[in-house]
């Protein structure tokens, strides 16, 4: 679900990419499908860096 962000880009041409990703732990019968943080670290170029999502269930 987007729950949108501020209107500071309301007059400003942005784009969006929404795409599922399969994150679950099969024997249990548990998809953690809601991403609840996320952290970036930082490498010297875009390709050394590393992207950290924390992901929950829905309830």
């Amino acid at each position: 679900t987007d729950w949108g962000g501020q209107r500071t880009l309301q007059r400003k041409w942005t784009t969006f990419l929404k795409a599922r990703m399969v994150c679950s732990v099969p024997e249990y019968e548990l998809h953690l499908n809601i991403l609840r943080s996320v952290f970036v670290l930082h490498g010297r170029d875009a390709q050394s860096s590393v992207l950290y999502g924390i992901f929950g269930l829905e309830w």
